[in-house]
């Protein structure tokens, strides 16, 4: 049984690392063939967050932990794309705010 439950999460961590390889290609072609537009910076920095959370789930393996622990580690990939994202689709009033 215990070898069943084993194989099982080496499927499931196959499945991750494959799923991140696969994202990981996809966001490179999009970075080189298209203009940064607004649609695809939010599609890159989707990808980011997915990514984030499948190697905080399923890589780390901290799906069942404590959940200030969790939420800590989430946080960098939500908070940090979202920051890029702001700072690529609104330079002008970001650099407003930010001169003296």
């Amino acid at each position: 049984m215990n070898d069943k439950k084993t194989l099982m999460s080496d499927k499931v961590l196959q499945r991750a690392w494959m799923l991140l390889i696969v994202l990981t290609l996809a966001s490179a072609f999009i970075a080189e063939s298209v203009d940064p537009t607004a649609g695809m910076v939010i599609v890159v920095c989707l990808v980011v967050a997915i990514k984030g959370q499948l190697v905080v789930d399923r890589l780390m393996g901290l799906r069942h932990a404590p959940p200030l622990i969790r939420r800590m580690m989430l946080a960098y990939f939500y908070v940090l794309p979202l920051l890029i994202a702001l700072a690529l689709i609104f330079p002008e009033p970001l650099r407003r705010l930010t001169t003296l």
